[in-house]
């Protein structure tokens, strides 16, 4: 194995868990809400508005302006994404077993890669927060990349930067699409974190292997290298 490579948003930072207390803390700023049962309607609405994080956030925060009261008439689109910015890697906490997987994989000599799509300003944000960020050998973000997941070329970016054959890399992630199938593409061998493995199944690219959570990687890593 030459290579371990992972997605960001709920694979290494629980991004629900942090866009839960963000959520909370984005309708107390900003919406008036007129009793506690309000307040949670309010924070619901912007949870699934958000779709899981696969929204585009100016267009998110110009529909919240839109749709929720807000506590203030002069606030703007401009001014909830700027807030969004600016709070939303502060939520950010590691995924279980997140630094214990990445330090075991280094300790054996593995080259480690992040490949994620978002903005270079909020992952690195997310990155720091969780003091993650020094455990990797390259970084590719969407933005910076200029191409999105499951495009094979930003994982082609990422093995390049590593200098790494993808016939001996693995890529964990959570998404079956944008992580396995876009992993695959590219001639990674895909492992899934199982976060929603209901929806999982018929994507899945042959060959894929299926984790419960982060520390189950480290076993499928002892060994003979597994192939496809």
């Amino acid at each position: 194995m030459e290579a371990v490579l992972f997605d960001l948003d709920n694979t290494l930072v629980n991004r629900k868990q942090a866009f839960e207390q963000f959520s909370r803390k984005f309708i107390d700023r900003f919406a008036a809400a007129h009793n506690p049962e309000h307040r949670l309607r309010l924070v619901e609405q912007l949870r699934a508005a958000d779709r899981n994080g696969y929204r585009e956030k100016r267009e998110l925060y110009e529909e919240m302006r839109r749709t929720l009261p807000m506590r203030e008439e002069a606030t703007t689109a401009e001014d909830l994404l700027a807030y969004w910015f600016a709070e939303f890697p502060s939520c950010t906490v590691a995924m279980d077993g997140a630094e214990l997987v990445l330090q075991e994989l280094k300790s054996r000599g593995v080259r480690i890669g992040c490949v994620t799509n978002g903005s270079a300003r909020t992952q690195y944000a997310k990155l720091d927060q969780v003091q993650l960020r020094g455990y990797f050998d390259a970084v590719i973000v969407s933005e910076e990349a200029g191409v999105k997941k499951p495009d094979r070329r930003i994982y082609e970016m990422a093995l390049s930067r590593l200098q790494a054959r993808p016939e001996n890399c693995w890529f964990v992630g959570d998404h079956p699409e944008k992580d396995a199938q876009g992993a695959a593409a590219a001639g990674l061998r895909p492992v899934l974190l199982l976060t929603a493995p209901a929806e999982s199944g018929p994507l899945l690219p042959e060959g894929t292997l299926t984790i419960n959570n982060l520390q189950e990687l480290l076993p499928l890593c002892t060994g003979p290298f597994l192939r496809f």
